[in-house]
């Protein structure tokens, strides 16, 4: 069969589309095929590769059952396209380690409105316990893990959470560093706080930690973040809680600047470090979500209590404790997760 020249293939011809359109079809639904054909290999690929990475996922014991979700908590948050999930950091070396939850942050997932919220509480709360009484909110990690944390939480603050993640301060300071350290604005009270006692503490723990030098816009690697994010003696907890919020969005914009084909070490190394109740199939769906809508994403952020709520310092039986009204703060949550009250705008963004 003699060999066709490219002009027997030349699409503006009449002959071409005369008596050639039976080529033209099957060209186009080959083409077709093999297009499909790459996405749909791609997408598998993808999937046994974050698959694989979530295999490194540790689920301690947790049974969903313990999980109390108040009946007015149903009311307000089912069917609302949004999926709270609350975010503990742990002030110990590894994730299993007893320990109380010095970093309390709700995360929402706002698939309506395509946003991102972090609502952190601050870790002194004075709630109830349940079977402990009334103690400041950290030690319900402690008292009883994660289902003894999330009950507390639902129940102080009227919220639906059945799922959380917990990662150890120690673990962000290697995601900071992987990103390539995060920009952080540093006043001259933070960084003599800094300089004083949180930097010693982390060279004493074996993280590398330089001591800030001057105050101002900078370059922090990983232990400086985490010492950062820890500051007390500056603007008490809720400013902490600022800070923590504060890393976390830096370092997402870092994120959305790095290579992508450093993702997947990315990924490897925050699950690696992770303790979650999420399934893996929770995992990918959030994730697809993130992805897909990446670059449309908006951020808010607002800590607890905020300058609206009455709050105070309270010494109850020789301990400090953060004292405020809580159903007030349960309803500032709802009003910011949901926007059902544009008069309440976030505390901060």
């Amino acid at each position: 069969m003699s060999k066709k020249s490219i002009k027997d293939y030349n699409i503006y011809s009449k002959k071409f589309y005369k008596k050639g359109n039976k080529t033209l079809k099957r060209s186009l639904a080959v083409f077709a095929t093999s297009f499909i054909a790459v996405i749909l290999v791609a997408a598998i690929a993808i999937t046994v590769i974050v698959h694989s990475y979530l295999g490194q996922l540790e689920r301690n014991p947790f049974n969903p059952d313990n999980i109390k979700v108040p009946d007015t908590a149903r009311d307000v948050y089912e069917g609302k396209d949004i999926v709270n999930i609350a975010l503990y950091g742990i002030d110990s070396r590894y994730v299993d380690e007893p320990s109380r939850s010095d970093a309390i942050i709700i995360l929402t997932v706002d698939r309506k409105h395509k946003k991102i919220k972090m609502t952190s509480i601050a870790r002194d709360t004075y709630v109830d316990i349940l079977g402990r009484g009334k103690d400041k909110i950290n030690h319900a990690y402690i008292f009883g893990g994660p289902e003894l944390a999330l009950n507390t939480l639902n129940s102080a603050f009227n919220l639906n959470i059945t799922d959380y993640v917990t990662a150890n301060f120690w673990a962000l300071a290697k995601i900071v560093d992987f990103v390539g350290g995060v920009e952080i604005d540093v006043d001259r009270a933070e960084m003599n706080d800094l300089n004083a006692n949180y930097i010693p503490y982390m060279n004493k723990m074996g993280i590398n930690c330089d001591y800030i030098k001057e105050p101002g816009k900078q370059l922090l690697n990983g232990g400086q973040a985490v010492a950062y994010s820890r500051i007390r003696h500056v603007g008490g907890d809720v400013m902490r809680g600022e800070r923590q919020r504060e890393v976390l969005m830096a370092m997402y914009e870092d994120v959305k600047q790095m290579n992508a084909l450093k993702y997947p070490q990315l990924v490897s190394l925050i699950l690696s470090e992770c303790t979650t109740s999420l399934t893996n199939s929770e995992i990918m769906s959030l994730g697809t979500w993130a992805v897909t809508n990446m670059n449309s994403l908006q951020f808010e952020m607002m800590g607890l209590p905020t300058s609206d709520i009455d709050k105070g310092g309270q010494m109850i039986g020789g301990v400090w404790y953060y004292v405020y009204d809580l159903d007030k703060a349960a309803k500032k949550i709802e009003n910011f997760i949901l926007e059902t009250d544009t008069d309440n705008a976030p505390a901060d963004k």
